[in-house]
């Protein structure tokens, strides 16, 4: 692991706060507008149209466009160039896009490629599920490929539908099916823990966001590309009472209609000791923090968390 954390559990601080107050800037009658035109008129087509709204999100994105260039800075090395900040909003807007033809089943048009299946694959093969961990890095929705090919796969998200209310729209217009089997993340924890059970037990990949916390959660403190970062505890306290494997999964944006699914074993099972709890989630997290960082150095454009991520960022604010 790198190297440890200053603090090894906290309550959220302000930056958290950012993007849950973040605004959701489009109305849902531009939604259903650019539904419309990407189901009829077709990818390609609607692909057009996402030049002039990147060209919008970086003259009008305010603390989200700031945020993003700071971000840039950090994983380049240098001061991004316009060409640099274009590219990472197109790639963002571009898998926004292909998010309606992901949820309403029309995957047959993608190239994708994945790598260590088989990490899946043995996790499930005594007939429970496993927990996958992903983050607002490349696309979460190309994961249903897998479960698309692999037919004993079904996956679910965990998803707070509150918070994230452009998303279920979405997902309640594309797919109702796929809407219903949605595990409401606002749950209070054994709640939470009780519905994520019964979905493994069923067989279910149960994919979760391990990337943001809320300002209700208990945070952990790691190193992030050799600054400090907060990640949320709960994932982990979850997976020690779920006790099944925790994988990560990254689907990563290659650009045109590629894009590269990569999963990682991150553990058969998590244990937290009582003699060393906040220890052992401190050093689940690190190594989470790890592997992301490793992906997001090779992939910097896929990069979608648009708020100071690093905590010094926002004290010194």
């Amino acid at each position: 692991m790198r190297g440890g954390a200053d603090q090894v559990n906290v309550r959220s601080k302000p930056l958290n706060e950012l993007w849950e107050t973040q605004r959701e800037r489009s109305t849902p009658r531009t939604m259903r507008l650019m539904f419309w035109i990407a189901l009829h008129l077709g990818r390609d087509f609607t692909r057009l149209l996402l030049y002039p709204i990147v060209a919008y999100f970086l003259l009008t994105g305010g603390a989200a466009a700031g945020a993003a260039r700071r971000f840039l800075r950090q994983a380049l090395g240098r001061e991004p160039t316009l060409a640099d900040r274009v590219r990472h909003w197109y790639a963002y807007a571009a898998v926004l896009l292909d998010r309606v033809f992901l949820l309403s089943g029309r995957s047959g048009s993608f190239a994708v490629e994945i790598e260590q299946e088989d990490t899946v694959l043995e996790a499930t093969r005594h007939g429970r599920g496993a927990l996958l961990l992903v983050s607002h890095f490349g696309s979460f929705e190309v994961m249903r490929v897998i479960g698309q090919r692999q037919q004993q796969l079904p996956l679910r998200i965990v998803l707070d539908r509150q918070h994230s209310a452009a998303l279920s729209q979405l997902l309640d217009a594309l797919n109702p099916a796929l809407a219903s089997g949605v595990i409401d993340a606002s749950q209070r924890g054994p709640q939470l823990a009780l519905v994520l059970k019964q979905a493994l037990d069923q067989g279910n990949l149960v994919g979760m966001m391990a990337d943001r916390t809320r300002t209700d959660q208990r945070a952990v403190t790691v190193r992030f590309m050799n600054r400090p970062a907060q990640l949320p505890e709960h994932p982990w306290v979850l997976a020690s009472v779920l006790q099944v494997p925790v994988i990560l999964a990254f689907g990563i944006y290659q650009g045109d209609n590629r894009y590269r699914i990569r999963f990682e074993l991150l553990a058969q099972r998590v244990v937290l000791p009582r003699t060393n709890r906040l220890a052992a989630i401190q050093g689940y997290a690190q190594t989470y923090a790890d592997r992301l960082e490793t992906q997001v150095q090779a992939a910097p454009y896929n990069w979608f968390n648009f708020f100071d991520f690093w905590t010094d960022e926002i004290s010194a604010n």
